[in-house]
């Protein structure tokens, strides 16, 4: 999955980007470079104050079309058509809030 990852983000280097939730802008700016570290991938955007290094974690899963990639954090796609771990996902409390959460992040060139 993380030739997938590459494969899709390379084209994007260089270019400007918006990566959003829902469509609601999350963080904008040039792709400078990526790293993928463990669970996470680290993002560098020269934004129009500054340069900008920011984390995500790693998706359950990735898809793309011609102008965007999305990542799944949904738990649906963790669960995998199981029911069961579905529910017992959706049982667990959340420690703390956070955006990725059973979401969906779009990375789409401008």
């Amino acid at each position: 999955m993380i030739e997938k990852v590459d494969n899709l983000i390379k084209p994007l280097l260089q270019r400007n980007v918006i990566f959003s939730f829902k469509h609601k802008n999350y963080k904008t700016g040039k792709l400078l470079l990526y790293k993928v570290a463990g669970n996470y991938m680290s993002f560098t955007l020269i934004t129009e104050k500054k340069k900008e290094t920011f984390e995500i974690p790693f998706p359950f899963s990735v898809n793309s079309t011609e102008q965007s990639i999305s990542f799944d954090y949904r738990l649906e796609t963790l669960a995998e058509n199981d029911y069961e771990l579905l529910i017992t996902l959706k049982s667990i409390t959340k420690v703390k809030n956070c955006r990725f959460y059973d979401n969906v992040l779009t990375i789409t060139a401008l």
